[in-house]
């Protein structure tokens, strides 16, 4: 028994990765159960204290906020800074037209892996007989200014900095590829609905390729705005101006995805260099990430939260 016991330990290396890769998961239960245990107290007592308040959308909005950015997201930064991090290397920056061209690439992977997205739980909903919620469609209530505030401010300097910025960086021991890969998965995962996991997972390379590569968090802030502008404000503009806006903002988004894939098509020879030079991690590592208490826990929050928006 103790053989087994040992056998499952590892070494002291083995359990340090464990430890490390379970305060990873714990960060990110605690990001999204926070966001719940906050929010929803709250509004509890506003409903009994002044109902009359809820009726404005700019009350639900703060409280959502205030769980989100002011509680739940702070909290799993403290937790992830506890690890040590690998800063980034050589520090590069952007033109202007460089990150032009990658804002229209991060948005033309966003809506393809959205096509593919809109398929299959199309298909679900045919099979179980009934609609999936689509927390997305909420944005449409809400006022312009509003989702340009969370959409544009608040959601990229919040989720960049975790993700991308502290997250990659207690990452990199174990490789940049690895540390791409379980961000942008993470990315996905905490969205806890099946209507954004796969386009959320789909930017999140995009974003944490731009951070490899640069070093440079700022960036990844700007195309995460860009990309958000689009629904939050760039529809709701082309709703208004009538039929000729619409027209446009589909050449918009047809363009995006045929640059995105003439862009990945061009610029394969590079990728596959820099794929090649980047450590992805062994299947030693990879299990060390997935079997540990923090992670159970995360994929525990993360599955009942995708049951949840699917009864809703």
């Amino acid at each position: 028994m103790e053989e087994i016991w040992a056998f499952l330990q590892g070494d002291e290396e083995t359990r340090q990765a464990r430890r490390a890769f379970s305060r990873v998961g714990w960060a990110l239960a605690a990001l999204m159960i926070l966001q719940v245990a906050v929010q929803y107290p709250i509004l509890a007592l506003v409903e009994r204290m002044a109902p009359s308040w809820l009726a404005y959308s700019g009350v639900s909005f703060v409280i959502a906020a205030l769980a989100s950015y002011g509680v739940a997201f702070p909290a799993a930064l403290l937790i992830l800074r506890t690890l040590p991090g690998e800063g980034p290397g050589e520090l590069r920056d952007l033109s202007r037209q460089t990150l032009g061209v990658l804002w229209l690439v991060s948005l033309g992977w966003l809506y393809m892996a959205n096509l593919v997205t809109l398929t299959l739980v199309g298909a679900l909903e045919t099979a179980r007989g009934a609609p999936i919620f689509n927390p997305v469609e909420q944005m449409a209530d809400q006022p312009v200014v509003l989702n340009l505030l969370l959409g544009c401010v608040l959601a990229p300097a919040a989720e960049e900095l975790l993700f991308r910025r502290t997250l990659m960086d207690r990452l990199r021991p174990w490789g940049e590829g690895f540390a791409l890969v379980v961000s942008a998965l993470a990315f996905a995962l905490v969205h806890g609905n099946l209507y954004q996991m796969l386009y959320a997972f789909s930017v999140g390379l995009v974003f944490g390729g731009v951070y490899l590569h640069t070093g440079r968090v700022r960036y990844t802030m700007l195309l995460h705005a860009g990309v958000n502008a689009v629904s939050a404000g760039l529809a709701p503009a082309a709703r208004l101006l009538g039929q000729g806006a619409d027209v446009c903002l589909s050449l918009l988004v047809l363009g995006s995805m045929i640059c995105a894939f003439q862009w990945t098509l061009h610029n394969r020879d590079v990728l596959d260099e820099a794929a090649r030079r980047a450590g992805w991690g062994d299947g030693e590592t990879w299990g060390q990430l997935v079997v540990n208490p923090g992670m159970t826990g995360f994929c525990l929050t993360v599955i009942a939260a995708i049951w949840l928006s699917m009864y809703r």
